[in-house]
């Protein structure tokens, strides 16, 4: 296991020595103005051809959407910065990646719910979540009742970006100082 301040530190990997990079729900986390150098070191440990499997919130989701049309901040409190599908695509191709296939997934749209421990696990379709849903009537599970089928049809809605992405060549970016 390695250990690694992503915003700053250098991943202690030899060069080109990775095959697979999971990046999942971490995105969101960081100071945009460091995501280049966390690229950086992604792409400097894959080797030629690896792959990088990110996901992220969908800042421009269905819910993110009613939250600020209610005038609740759409971003939630430990996310420094959310991205679109597009945002995601364009940042990786700006780092060396080449991207192979991106979707926006439905399994949070499903699965976030109020529900005893464990069972969100067991909804896997529409009904699932409709019997959840009657069972037990919280706003949010009557929302998301209502709005999964919206979310279906309109996939640019869903919760979750997810991209798979190649690794095609090495970009350095310079290490940023601070002069005062």
């Amino acid at each position: 296991m390695i250990k690694a301040d992503l915003e700053r530190d250098k991943l202690d990997l030899a060069d080109n020595s990775v095959d697979c990079a999971v990046f999942t729900e971490v995105l969101e986390h960081l100071n945009p103005y460091y995501v280049s150098h966390a690229m950086s070191e992604i792409n400097k440990v894959l080797k030629l051809g690896g792959k990088l499997i990110l996901t992220t919130p969908n800042i421009a989701s269905l819910f993110r959407r009613l939250r600020l049309l209610l005038g609740i901040q759409p971003q939630y409190v430990t996310h420094v910065h959310e991205y679109t599908k597009k945002e995601v695509e364009e940042l990786l191709k700006k780092h060396g990646f080449r991207v192979i296939k991106s979707l926006y997934s439905e399994i949070n749209d499903l699965t976030l719910v109020n529900a005893e421990p464990g069972e969100h696990m067991k909804i896997k379709s529409y009904r699932d979540l409709l019997k959840l849903a009657v069972r037990r009537p919280t706003e949010l599970n009557i929302l998301r009742a209502l709005a999964y089928p919206l979310v279906k049809v309109i996939p640019s809605l869903r919760m979750l970006a997810a991209v798979v992405a190649e690794k095609t060549g090495y970009i350095e970016f310079p290490q940023r100082t601070t002069r005062w």
